[in-house]
């Protein structure tokens, strides 16, 4: 590590030498705007590891001045640190570096003034980034020593950064201006841009770099690694010319095959999405199924060179090896579980990288499901316990329930559960207006307010169940406080892909996005049955059935809006659950029919098998004797048709 840090040291002053004098050289014209400045390398190596992002395509602005709200993400994505919890009240959730801001602040990296504001967009200055770098390296337990400060203005360096500065010096992170005179100065109070920034932070990363112990040349290639009794992985000594021998060379459910360090073959265990990961029908990659957002589980079935077969939802599927993750049974830690509370269904969703579990309430649970214990499904339905014993099978009623449908309620009733759940998130603030501070004035704000009659007005003109879109604006408008909603009228994120606020949908009026979500998305795609890409079932669903296959990478947004119809539900007198029986279809190309005989009109055809119904009635045909479900129909010109008693399996919902 001495030898190391001396070599860096050593080098840091040279660069820093001339770090601060920004000037392009003369050159053709290049592809970005951090061509040939000073601190390119230090540019280049921070936006390689995604610590620093353009404003567009080779645009970096690397002499613009950089804010204590910039530099504190830049150091919290360097450090990867974990999550933060909101410690300041001008730091609103809904800004793009809130996250990042706690994340430094809860590790001690950054500190706010005595009035508990943080001052996002005050400029930094040279001290000041002296301070939240030496702040970062005690976070990392690195040791801190002195040297001597022989900068000619550092009776100017403020009394409370003067330590971090001389321990910046020691490291070899700053040395300073060189004058005239060949002495040098340190300027404390410059306000720093984003190249220098990059400087700092590229700097402290090296510092940070452990020297690694001599050891045996790692086994590139394929290789079999075993699990010890720690949950660690022990590489491999021998490698194996492709994976099919590696595979047959594993003797035990403790050993794995590993590419290059990578496990790439276990006997069981969760399969981890790393980034954005499409889900194929097939190992051929041709036909998509579905895409998860990162950080989300799926369970691992088998696996090839080429491809990692999984289940998610309940239906088998193909991922890239590139966008996964294997994590063997062995090796769990943690993983996301249901649990009971109050006899609701809570789903407690855990992330491998921040090993933190955010929870929602999903529904109804199912009766033969016990408080206190941990429950593990992978669609919602179907639950085991610990032991992996399956503990029963029950589904939730308004993840089920199709659109199409017609909502109890009325207008005032919707605005009393809207009024209501306002109510329950100001007392949130009223705990903690620091942590909750989005919520301020939320009953007053919310641009969900008064919308019952415009919803009770749109479930009639669109044939979209009222309540189904109000659960929608809840999950996706934040309870009609997200800077979305709140500047664009936009209760449903409605054109703002990859949280781009920017290309986000704007609306006159809150009641007109639920025009253009009822429009565009709903029964423009999701719920037009001839739109076979959309159309996987008119219910929330999940990833293997509903709008959630298609719309959103969250797994489980359907569950989150359907534990919204619940909540209503529960507080409003549970007139709706249970209205319609609920079935699903059990074979392909299903016709709807006018009448309960098959020469009746056809209404449309359901292409796909275990598509999801709601049962008004039955009807037997005299001529056969066959039993006809009579349904709420799927298309939006008829109220409801006929399904074939045969084709259409009753489902149990939770009890």
């Amino acid at each position: 590590m001495k030898k190391n840090l001396m070599y860096l040291v050593g080098l840091f002053v040279v660069l820093v030498c001339s770090a601060f004098t920004y000037q392009h050289t003369a050159a053709a014209p290049t592809k970005d705007d951090i061509t040939g400045i000073a601190l390119e390398k230090e540019m280049r190596e921070l936006i390689q590891l995604g610590v620093i992002h353009g404003y567009s395509e080779g645009e970096y602005r690397p002499h613009e001045e950089i804010t204590r709200g910039q530099f504190a993400a830049f150091v919290a994505r360097a450090l990867e640190l974990p999550e933060g919890e909101p410690a300041f009240t001008d730091v609103p959730a809904s800004s793009n570096l809130a996250k990042d801001i706690y994340r430094a602040a809860s590790a001690g990296i950054v500190n706010g003034y005595g009035d508990k504001t943080f001052r996002m967009n005050q400029l930094v200055t040279r001290e000041q980034m002296a301070a939240m770098i030496d702040n970062a390296l005690i976070f990392k337990q690195m040791e801190r020593k002195g040297a001597v400060l022989n900068f000619t203005d550092a009776e100017q360096i403020n009394p409370s950064f003067r330590d971090a500065v001389v321990h910046n010096v020691n490291d070899g992170i700053i040395s300073g201006f060189k004058n005239e005179d060949n002495t040098y100065s340190f300027n404390p109070k410059m306000e720093a841009n984003r190249a220098q920034a990059a400087a700092f932070i590229a700097r402290m990363l090296h510092i940070l770099e452990p020297v690694p112990e001599p050891e045996p040349e790692p086994v590139t290639g394929y290789s079999v690694a075993s699990i010890n009794a720690n949950k660690e992985l022990v590489p491999g000594t021998v490698s194996y010319a492709s994976f099919d021998e590696a595979k047959k060379a594993v003797t035990n459910a403790n050993q794995v095959v590993t590419n290059d360090g990578k496990i790439v073959s276990m006997s069981g265990g969760l399969v981890i999405s790393e980034q954005v990961a499409t889900i194929y029908e097939k190992a051929d990659f041709k036909t998509s199924m579905t895409y998860v957002n990162a950080q989300q589980e799926m369970e691992y079935i088998d696996s090839s060179e080429s491809y990692v077969k999984v289940n998610i939802a309940g239906k088998t599927g193909y991922v890239k090896p590139a966008e996964v993750s294997l994590l063997p049974d062995q090796m769990i830690a943690g993983r996301s579980y249901y649990s009971v509370v109050n006899g609701d269904l809570i789903h407690y969703v855990y992330s491998q990288k921040t090993k933190t579990a955010p929870n929602y309430v999903a529904g109804k649970a199912p009766s033969f499901l016990t408080a206190g214990q941990k429950y593990y499904s992978w669609d919602g339905a179907a639950f085991y316990n610990e032991a992996g014993q399956h503990a029963g099978t029950a589904y939730q009623y308004f993840t089920y329930l199709p659109a199409r449908t017609v909502t109890n309620y009325s207008a005032e009733e919707l605005d009393d559960f809207i009024e209501y759940m306002l109510k329950d998130r100001e007392t949130l603030y009223n705990s903690d207006p620091v942590k909750y501070v989005r919520y301020q004035d939320v009953v007053n704000k919310s641009k969900l307010k008064g919308l019952g009659a415009y919803l009770k007005e749109a479930e009639g003109k669109y044939h979209i169940n009222a309540l189904f879109m109000l659960a929608i604006s809840f999950n996706e408008s934040d309870y009609g406080m997200s800077e979305i909603a709140q500047t664009k009228n936009n209760l449903f994120g409605l054109k703002a892909y990859d949280s781009n606020l920017d290309a986000a949908a704007t609306f006159e009026a809150p009641t007109q996005s639920i025009d253009g979500l009822a429009t565009e998305y709903l029964n423009g795609k999701y719920l037009d049955i001839s739109r076979s890409f959309y159309a996987n079932g008119s219910v929330f669903g999940n990833k293997a059935v509903g709008i959630n296959v298609r719309y959103a990478s969250d797994p489980y947004w359907g569950q989150k809006n359907a534990g919204y119809m619940y909540r209503a539900d529960k507080y409003l007198g549970r007139k709706d659950y249970g209205k319609y029986q609920l079935g699903l279809t059990n074979t392909t190309d299903l016709n709807v029919r006018s009448q309960a005989t098959s020469s009746s009109q056809k209404y449309y055809t359901y292409p796909k098998s275990g598509m999801p119904v709601a049962i008004i009635g039955t009807e037997v045909n005299p001529a056969d004797g066959a039993t006809w479900y009579k349904v709420v129909s799927e298309h939006i010109d008829y109220p409801e048709g006929y399904i074939h008693g045969a084709y259409v399996t009753p489902i149990n919902v939770a009890q």
